[in-house]
């Protein structure tokens, strides 16, 4: 068996993926429906009532669901700080009623948040 080293190796399979990669993006390219229609044109919104063409709306489609973005960040966060204050303190009557404290706010304040986003997408 011949060895390549593994520098040579690296680029070898570079080559290769973007060759493959390259080979996909004309395959699908080459057999791809040329011709616009009306559902091609719509935006696809995520169960939302779609509007206007996708072409006009490249940048408020991603606006549109900013708000969505910044709650899963701040469950994500929220649930990261709940998980590692469970795993440091000692489970007291007290430590449970303020961390059920911070997660009622949390709670009401993304619940509060989707009420008013709501009014705004639909």
């Amino acid at each position: 068996m011949i060895y390549i080293g593994d520098h040579l190796a690296f680029w070898a399979f570079a080559f290769i993926e973007i060759g493959f990669l390259l080979f996909a993006i004309l395959a699908a390219w080459l057999i791809s429906a040329k011709q616009p229609n009306k559902i091609k044109k719509t935006i696809y919104e995520c169960g939302q009532e779609p509007f206007g063409n996708a072409g006009d709306y490249k940048i408020l489609g991603i606006t549109r669901y900013f708000g969505y973005a910044v709650v899963f960040f701040a469950l994500d966060a929220f649930a990261w700080v709940v998980l590692t204050a469970a795993m440091s303190i000692s489970f007291t009557v007290e430590a449970i009623a303020i961390v059920s404290v911070y997660i009622f706010i949390v709670l009401i304040g993304i619940g509060y948040f989707l009420t008013e986003l709501r009014k705004l997408v639909r």
